[in-house]
């Protein structure tokens, strides 16, 4: 039987790893078909070749191939290394010529620093900044990060991937480092201070130390360092006992007259100013994180004690608040709804995770320094006796000050704060002669 053609159709098939094919259909009355594939010759150099949809290059005996994606005019390249496993990047270059000498020369330092038992390619500084941000926010919601991650995030994302973006950091020199302060400091409208500029050195390490962990950079190489020098910080101004008594008083009534949002954050600000200035924890990562699970009763000789648990930049620590602290907790207690009908006791008992403060409707102030320095200028104290503005920071400078003056040990007063006895005599020195005063005069 003599066959007849009905139809003859030509398809192209498109793939990025081998060489096009044109497949001829041809099909017969009884719908069989025949299938005739013709493949066109490989390319052996970038001369032979026009940049064309789909066509490979071979270079390096085949080592390196050249191809192109759809839609993309740029030419992508890929290759092997000992590990037998395919690595693919683009060269960002539609002329071929030029793709494949970066593809070439990117295949040799591949190679080399396969031998070194660093990874293939080099990343570039946004890459790794990106990555070790990651990592640091992994760490931070399972629990294991520390604070000063969240400060590292910020300086890496708003300074440091800006500006290095698209350099290597093996590449960075100490020209690039002083062209970036420069650039800094005049973004930041002023000059940092000492401890800003610690901030940007750790940031800055903590990428290096990222990128020896992926094997991106050899732990040899040296790496130009950040200066650490900035303007010599002023000591946060505190409060007198007379000023601290003044204000109190003032919070008393400060909220009468006042209605929804403006009423609940002056109440909030009446209690949150009682808890900083009787347990001396830090305004802000540890005041404002405190849940009502993290306060108990702790019993020692027959007194009781109210302790909290605060998680800050050095690390979790437990604290004693002074027996006056308990009236502020009551009050947080009445103004949140939903915990209110249950007894004071009952709630610190069934630690609750709710946060101590926060609005009825359950979200957290933003921002309470702006409406404390609103009430110190009303009050006009709102500068210290050296001319720096106070804020809710120095009641901590103020617990510390009180009490050492109490006569508590510095000791004991550094692990209640949450810091060092070193930092505790060199800020407050000054004290020793007046703490000493009976023994002097």
């Amino acid at each position: 039987m003599r066959m007849r053609i009905l139809k003859i159709k030509n398809y192209t098939l498109p793939t990025h790893y081998t060489l096009p094919q044109s497949i001829t259909v041809v099909l017969n009355d009884s719908i069989t078909s025949f299938y005739s594939v013709k493949t066109q010759p490989t390319i052996a150099s970038v001369d032979d070749l026009t940049a064309t949809q789909g066509k490979l290059i071979h270079l390096r005996d085949g080592e390196v191939v050249l191809f192109k994606i759809k839609h993309s005019k740029y030419w992508q390249a890929r290759f092997k290394l000992y590990t037998h496993k395919w690595t693919r990047f683009s060269t960002r270059l539609s002329n071929a010529e030029d793709a494949g000498r970066f593809a070439c020369d990117r295949y040799d330092e591949s190679r080399y620093r396969e031998r070194l038992g660093f990874t293939p390619l080099v990343k570039r500084f946004e890459e790794m900044a990106r990555i070790c941000i990651e990592e640091m926010r992994r760490d931070l919601s399972v629990g294991s990060g520390k604070k000063i991650y969240t400060a590292y995030i910020a300086v890496i994302e708003t300074y440091f991937i800006p500006f290095f973006r698209n350099h290597y950091l093996t590449s960075i020199t100490s020209k690039h480092i002083a062209e970036f302060e420069a650039w800094r400091d005049n973004q930041m409208r002023r000059p940092p201070k000492s401890s800003t500029l610690l901030t940007f050195a750790s940031a800055f390490q903590r990428i290096h130390h990222t990128a020896i962990a992926h094997g991106w950079v050899s732990d040899k190489l040296p790496m130009p360092k950040l200066n650490v020098r900035g303007v010599k910080s002023v000591v946060r101004p505190a409060f007198t006992q007379a000023e601290i008594e003044k204000i109190r008083e003032r919070l008393k009534t400060w909220w009468q007259g006042k209605r929804d949002v403006t009423l609940q954050v002056r109440l909030i600000l009446r209690d949150y100013f009682d808890v900083l200035i009787y347990t001396g924890m830090r305004h802000g990562t540890e005041a404002m994180n405190l849940c009502w699970k993290h306060i108990e009763w702790h019993y020692d000789g027959g007194v009781r004690y109210l302790r909290m648990w605060v998680s800050g930049k050095t690390g979790e620590r437990w604290l004693i608040a002074k027996h006056e602290c308990v009236e502020a907790l009551k009050r947080r207690h009445k103004e949140n709804a939903d915990v209110s009908n249950i007894e004071f006791e009952r709630l610190i008992a069934m630690k609750s995770p709710l946060k101590v403060f926060r609005y009825r409707n359950g979200i957290q102030p933003v921002d309470l320094n702006k409406i404390f320095t609103r009430l110190l200028r009303e009050m006009g104290i709102e500068i210290g006796t050296n001319g720096v503005n106070r804020t809710l920071y120095s009641l901590r400078h103020t617990y510390a000050t009180l009490e050492l003056l109490a006569g508590t040990d510095i000791h004991t007063l550094a692990r209640q704060m949450g810091t060092s006895v070193v930092m505790l005599e060199r800020h407050y020195s000054k004290l020793t002669a007046t703490m000493a005063a009976a023994d002097l005069a």
